[in-house]
């Protein structure tokens, strides 16, 4: 019941060859979206992807940026809110159909999104989701099929009130595998949850893994204009950080002050990062920090470029992934900042014997705190997970061998979960009787729309 999602039966090419065929309609494009997840792509890399890209039956110059804002839009909602809602969608279609998992993967998620449509987009009309459905399977498989999908799509209308409730999954199956196939996510993470935080701590999360996610922005204050800027923005949204806004879905405003949002981004007043990065930041007391910082897993340099305008001497930025790293000079030319010295290298390995100043080790992760934003995070396995905590343990083991005295490591995870948040900082501090506990975040577990982040820092003495 851990992942409900069809296999693919076929090469993933072969099945994006398919989809090639259809009308580049924000459905269709979604469809190809969903496809690529196959390839190893993540769902914004997918998004990316077939929302830059020519599509057939157009112009060859004229590609997606033909839809409407409102069509990129639902393209998005489509795919974020099927992966969303992935296993529960599945056990749908395992109730109307006798082999769901029999059909061509490319079928499989055209009725996926059309279960969604019904289920969970309330603007849609039902006549849309299944017309477009069945039109497509008809356009992919020929009559046969289609008309197995008209079918399909006409027992979930019919059935929807119990697909809808609660109470359905609960009077077939134990708490667990009920929770597990309404909030859509693996029975390991229920599990994990209700052990590590109680029952009650556990719905919270379960609700808020399905929440639609909130956009944030940082205003840059090294900028003239910031205190203005910050104030007009807040008047919309709610204040994170210091210098940070939040908004709810549907929320951020296109325009501020006469001037498009994109352009406040281009000039480098604003830049987008989610509220809760900014939030861990300033809990952390990172603020405060006196003396160089090292970013050891600077990723696109988010962190970084939020520390240097706040005034922090971040000196050197550090990442595995080339890919990442190579988008921080150019994010600090935009911002008018002093860009740190950047060099590629895994934090177990850095390139380093001694580093007189402060770390930052914001660790790869599980992300089970950020399941709304990446909802195809909900398809790690629990073995993946447990590899994930050896992996920060070891680059926690070596950032603190390098900790001079009188300095700190923050350690920092976007994850809800004990092995890579509590456990991994109790087993330093076992490991190493140099370190102390300054002090200990995470976000709480009642906040109805805040990222899940725990962050520790670490003094040597």
């Amino acid at each position: 019941m851990d992942n409900r999602s069809a296999p693919a039966s076929r090469a993933p090419s072969a099945h994006l060859g398919k989809a090639a065929r259809l009308r580049p309609t924000a459905r269709n494009l979604a469809l190809k979206a969903l496809l690529l997840l196959d390839t190893g792509l993540t769902v914004q890399q997918a998004l990316a992807r077939v929302l830059a890209a020519p599509q057939p039956g157009r112009p060859k110059d004229a590609g997606p940026q033909e839809l409407t804002p409102a069509e990129r839009n639902l393209c998005s909602e489509l795919a974020y809110g099927c992966l969303r809602h992935e296993i529960r969608i599945a056990f749908v279609l395992e109730q109307v159909l006798s082999r769901p998992h029999s059909l061509p993967r490319p079928m499989f998620l055209v009725l996926s999104l059309a279960v969604y449509g019904l289920l969970f987009q309330e603007k849609v009309p039902d006549h849309a989701c299944v017309h477009q459905a069945v039109e497509s399977v008809r356009s992919l498989y020929g009559t046969a099929l289609s008309r197995v999908a008209n079918a399909c799509l006409r027992t979930v209308q019919r059935r929807r009130d119990d697909f809808s409730t609660y109470c359905f999954y609960k009077e077939k199956f134990n708490s667990a595998s009920a929770d597990s196939l309404f909030f859509s996510l693996p029975e390991w993470i229920v599990e994990l949850w209700n052990t590590a935080y109680g029952a009650d701590a556990a719905r919270l999360l379960l609700q808020r893994s399905l929440q639609r996610p909130w956009s944030a922005l940082r205003i840059n204050a090294t900028r003239g204009e910031a205190r203005a800027l910050h104030a007009h923005f807040l008047a919309r949204g709610e204040s994170v950080g210091p210098w940070g806004v939040a908004f709810a879905p549907g929320g951020l405003p296109s325009q501020i002050l006469h001037r498009d949002l994109r352009q406040w981004e281009e000039s480098g007043d604003v830049s987008f990062q989610a509220a809760g990065s900014q939030t861990i930041l300033d809990q952390l007391g990172l603020r405060l920090w006196q003396g160089p910082v090292w970013d050891a897993c600077a990723g696109f340099g988010g962190k970084t470029a939020a520390l240097l305008e706040w005034g922090q001497n971040v000196r050197l930025a550090t990442d595995a992934s080339l890919s990442r790293l190579r988008a921080l000079p150019g994010q600090c030319r935009r911002l008018g900042l002093p860009a740190p010295a950047i060099a590629l290298a895994d934090a177990r390995r850095p390139p380093l014997c001694r580093w007189e100043g402060n770390i930052l080790l914001d660790v790869p992760c599980s992300g089970l705190g950020v399941l709304a934003r990446r909802p195809d995070l909900r398809r790690r396995s629990h073995g993946a997970v447990a590899e994930l905590a050896r992996l920060q343990a070891a680059m926690l083991t070596r950032a603190a061998r390098l900790l001079q005295p009188g300095f700190c490591l923050a350690y920092i995870t976007c994850t809800l979960n004990p092995a890579e948040n509590e456990k991994n900082i109790e087993a330093a501090l076992r490991a190493d009787t140099g370190l102390r506990l300054e002090r200990q975040w995470q976000t709480d577990h009642a906040h109805p729309w805040l990222e899940g982040m725990y962050g520790a820092v670490l003094r040597r003495v």
